[in-house]
């Protein structure tokens, strides 16, 4: 009965989000399926110092996009990745990779705390809240001089679900990958 209990309590915080595991997504044409979005759910990766990782929203229009940044709280505290979005017509700063033919960039950074929550030891950082036409949209996570494990939150539909490498990646993220 102990062992379920603990299992249980284990489960529990990605149940509010259904986490999956981000081997690597390094460009625009290899980036992260958001598949369902949604759907609540997090997407945690390792990026190495100066690495960036993409991410493909496709969204009906009016899409609340509510997209936060998580680091592993063990992670160095150098590690402070910048979070973009690309979008169709979206105005904001140049980003130091190449764009779509018509599309545009905003960054977010900064703003970094300690968290401690759904099952989470780390620190939250940006966020971006934005209201989205509709089509394809991209997130890049970008590390930076530092390097270690991100968490990229979306907001949506409480649904459960997740992948097994998904589950078996968060004590990986709350360490920064330490044993």
């Amino acid at each position: 009965m102990r062992t379920l209990v603990l299992l249980l309590g284990l489960g529990l915080p990605a149940l509010a989000h259904q986490p999956f595991w981000n081997p690597g997504s390094p460009s625009l044409e290899g980036a992260y399926p958001i598949a369902r979005p949604t759907v609540a759910q997090v997407v945690i990766g390792r990026l190495a110092p100066g690495e960036r990782h993409f991410f493909r929203l496709e969204v009906p229009k009016g899409f609340a996009l509510d997209a936060a940044l998580f680091v592993g709280g063990a992670c160095p505290e150098a590690f402070r990745p910048r979070l973009w979005l690309l979008g169709p017509g979206l105005r904001g700063e140049v980003p130091p990779f190449p764009l779509p033919e018509g599309y545009g960039a905003r960054v977010y950074e900064g703003g970094w705390r300690d968290y401690r929550g759904h099952g989470l030891v780390a620190r939250k950082g940006p966020g971006a809240r934005e209201r989205l036409g509709e089509g394809v949209h991209y997130l890049v996570v970008e590390a930076g001089e530092a390097g270690g494990y991100y968490l990229l939150s979306l907001a949506g539909a409480e649904v459960p679900g997740g992948s097994p490498e998904g589950f078996a990646a968060i004590p990986r993220f709350n360490r920064c990958g330490e044993p």
